[in-house]
């Protein structure tokens, strides 16, 4: 039994604690008795468009691309750009030219330019000295160029002991000759000398003043070569040697950390590949300003060339990667052990083509 001491405490105690309860519950529904908290952001809505309207698309990317060699080779990215293959897959490219081998490969380093259209090869020898950059296709799989002849050359035999013109050593134009020279049997050096003219204009003005008996090109220079009175030896692109002569490249660290910008890159330039092959007019016109050709017949003639040479799908092959290193070879041993999959990534051109992209855009729709 407990004392009345202890009942008095205990009702003391529930009092004293009725009293807590009734001055809290009071703060709360009035004025607070110290500095009210900070009021909770407001959530952020889901859209600024009005209710029942889809969302505002989301805003282009912004990437400079770059094409090394001012040839209709490069045609799909001109296309690409002047038709608005780019903007219908949300990006805002800029394209400029920007020339080979050191000043390119370090645009790719930069990302000033973090994918661009060059020469296969380039790309290779410095993949082998420790290079990161990578093949994602071609554009145009086989080379384009011819060699045209002085018109005393009727045969490749006639070459023995001549000299004939490439724009640099280890550009598009030289390992064109290397390739017809292998064809006809013939050995760089030993049986033809190659002379570096800096480029193909120059190689032009040495066999009109019958310096060298002849040089590599690619339209529209041969068409210039043609009409000057010299003679087309072989087009070199009827051998069907895959070179990737105006491969997609980019950085591996690019490619990891962007692969959706990549895939509508290639998405564009099949679109503008599709444009080149279909358009005439607006592709001659790219072709005159690209090149800065004035003679309209000629550009007609470029075009007529290369629409039959543009990839649709912009893949690049294994053999591709391989013939280039069989070409380099004997300067660079360690070709001999490398492996296609170290240079080229086909998985974006693969996975288009298994979308059905590719046939959708031939298909015209």
């Amino acid at each position: 039994m407990q004392s009345a001491g202890v009942r008095s405490v205990g009702g003391l105690a529930a009092l004293c604690l009725s009293l807590v309860l009734v001055l809290a519950c009071g703060q709360r529904a009035g004025a607070p008795a110290s500095a009210p908290a900070a009021p909770a952001a407001p959530a952020a809505p889901e859209s600024s468009a009005p209710a029942g309207q889809p969302a505002a698309p989301a805003a282009p990317v912004a990437i400079r691309t770059a094409y090394t060699t001012a040839g209709a080779s490069m045609a799909a990215l001109w296309l690409a750009d002047e038709t608005g293959a780019f903007k219908e897959q949300g990006l805002d490219a800029e394209v400029a030219f920007i020339g080979a081998g050191q000043a390119i490969l370090g645009a790719l380093s930069s990302q000033e330019a973090p994918i661009v259209l060059a020469g296969a090869n380039q790309v290779i020898e410095a993949n082998l000295q420790g290079g990161q950059y990578v093949l994602l296709g071609a554009a145009m799989p086989y080379l384009t160029n011819s060699i045209y002849v002085s018109p005393d050359v009727q045969t490749p035999d006639d070459l023995r002991g001549k000299s004939i013109g490439v724009s640099n050593f280890g550009a598009i134009s030289h390992v064109a000759l290397k390739i017809a020279l292998e064809h006809w049997g013939l050995t760089e050096g030993r049986d033809v000398q190659v002379v570096r003219s800096g480029g193909t204009p120059e190689t032009l003005a040495a066999m009109q003043t019958g310096a060298i008996a002849g040089g590599s090109f690619s339209p529209p220079q041969t068409f210039r070569a043609r009409d000057l009175g010299f003679r087309e030896l072989i087009d070199v692109a009827a051998l069907k040697v895959e070179m990737g002569s105006a491969a997609i490249v980019s950085t591996r660290a690019y490619v990891a950390a962007h692969s959706n910008v990549v895939e509508r890159y290639l998405k564009a330039l099949i679109r503008g590949a599709h444009a080149f092959k279909t358009q005439k007019d607006p592709s001659v016109e790219s072709i005159m300003v690209h090149t800065k050709l004035d003679d309209r017949a000629t550009a007609e003639d470029t075009w007529e060339y290369y629409r039959g040479q543009m990839s649709d799908d912009m893949a690049m092959s294994p053999r591709g990667v391989e013939n280039n290193l069989r070409f380099i070879a004997d300067d660079k041993p360690e070709a001999r052990n490398a492996r296609p999959e170290q240079f080229l990534d086909s998985s974006f051109t693969d996975k288009i083509k298994a979308s059905g992209y590719v046939e959708q855009v031939t298909r015209g729709s």
